[in-house]
């Protein structure tokens, strides 16, 4: 049905452009027709030629320079035809108030009322070209407001349903999640425990963190959909030492190796963190040695900062490799939904993220990211922002 609606559109606006066209070619002729045959040779060289001429090309020009615009413009395709309508109305409306007024006033010989008649069809018709365009972009404006509108209003109507759905996953959702694995924390420390009740426990709680985890990577996708990308600098290398202490504080056995510049500052936002809490978590969660190891390093490369955090885990199977950063809609998926997520912060921030080595001594991801200079974002802020401030004093 579209592209009927859409063929229907294109001949419309061919056959209205035709038609504009083909009176600005008929009024050439007429008029170059009259005055070979109504006059004689000499009057071509007068200044009552010239002058005439020039007002009459003034209108004939305007219809074919509008047939020639009306097949190009950008204009709706409904809008052709009607068009089309304003420039036939506007001629046959004019041309029949001058036939009236020449019938009563009976002014001048035939040749007059003929030059009369043929010059008021004309003017009118390109009147009524100039006036369909008026309306035909009044019109499609106001759409286009009305469209933009409606846009605006899906849209916040939208991010009070991500607000809400974000508020249900932290405040019903979460704290379920965590008082389940506070539970099963404090009922694992019992050494009572015969080895099925204790094993049985460890699932208890292992399956709750895991669904916590999951919980708070759906809250930042929630976040990244409802709010825009406010990049501003952040320093790279202290998220960076904040995230590595915070693995170490929940995984006690993992050996952490870092090589991290000083103040190193890339363009993101507030989640920034969450990319490499996801990939320090599942360099740990998936790698079964007993002291599983995670080495970060940080090198600045011109205009990027690479992030590459490595592992001695058992490697990412070649079947997982291609889709290792998609959404997966199957719950069992062995990277969950934490490796999507890195993907989408990263994009976030015109950055990329892959993986560049894995294999059964472990995997290599690197995070690329735009550096920026902290003074230099801060200057052009403030240099942005200096006519309203000269304003506000």
């Amino acid at each position: 049905m579209r592209r009927e609606r859409n063929r229907s559109g294109d001949s419309g606006g061919a056959w209205s452009s035709a038609l504009v066209t083909g009176l600005g070619v008929f009024f050439l002729f007429v008029y170059v027709a009259e005055q070979v045959v109504v006059y004689d040779v000499q009057r071509f060289y007068s200044k009552g030629f010239l002058a005439g001429f020039a007002v009459s090309a003034i209108f004939i020009s305007a219809l074919l320079g509008g047939g020639y615009w009306l097949g190009r413009t950008d204009l709706s395709p409904d809008r052709y035809l009607r068009v089309a309508k304003w420039v036939v109305g506007g001629m046959v409306f004019f041309f029949g108030i001058n036939v009236v007024i020449m019938a009563l006033t009976n002014t001048g010989d035939f040749a007059f009322r003929f030059s009369w008649g043929r010059w008021s069809a004309n003017v009118g018709a390109a009147g009524g070209l100039l006036v369909g365009y008026v309306e035909a972009r009044a019109i499609q404006r106001e759409l286009e407001a009305q469209r933009a509108e409606i846009r605006a209003e899906e849209a916040e109507s939208q991010r009070r349903w991500l607000d809400y759905l974000n508020g249900l996953l932290r405040h019903e959702v979460l704290n379920t999640a965590n008082i389940i694995t506070g539970y099963a924390s404090i009922l694992l420390d019992d050494d009572a425990l015969d080895d099925t009740t204790e094993a049985h426990l460890a699932t208890i709680h292992r399956q709750g963190r895991d669904m916590t985890n999951v919980i708070r990577d759906v809250q930042v996708l929630l976040e990244t959909t409802s709010e825009p990308d406010q990049s501003k600098p952040k320093n790279l290398s202290d998220v960076l030492a904040d995230e590595l202490d915070q693995l170490r504080d929940t995984y006690e056995s993992v050996t952490v190796e870092a090589s991290i510049p000083d103040d190193v500052t890339v363009l993101a936002d507030d989640l920034l963190a969450r990319i490499f809490s996801n990939l320090f978590r599942n360099a740990v969660e998936h790698n079964d040695s007993e002291r599983p190891e995670v080495r970060v390093t940080v090198e600045e490369t011109g205009e990027t900062a690479l992030v590459r955090v490595a592992d001695d885990g058992p490697g990412i199977p070649a079947n997982d490799r291609a889709t290792l950063f998609d959404r997966s809609d199957n719950t069992g998926a062995s990277h969950g939904l934490g490796l999507y997520l890195v993907r989408t912060l990263a994009e976030r921030y015109d950055g990329r993220v892959e993986l560049t080595e894995t294999g059964p001594d472990g995997s290599v991801f690197t995070v690329e990211l735009s550096k920026t200079d902290r003074d230099t974002h801060d200057t052009a802020a403030v240099e942005e922002g200096a006519p309203d401030q000269r304003l506000a004093q």
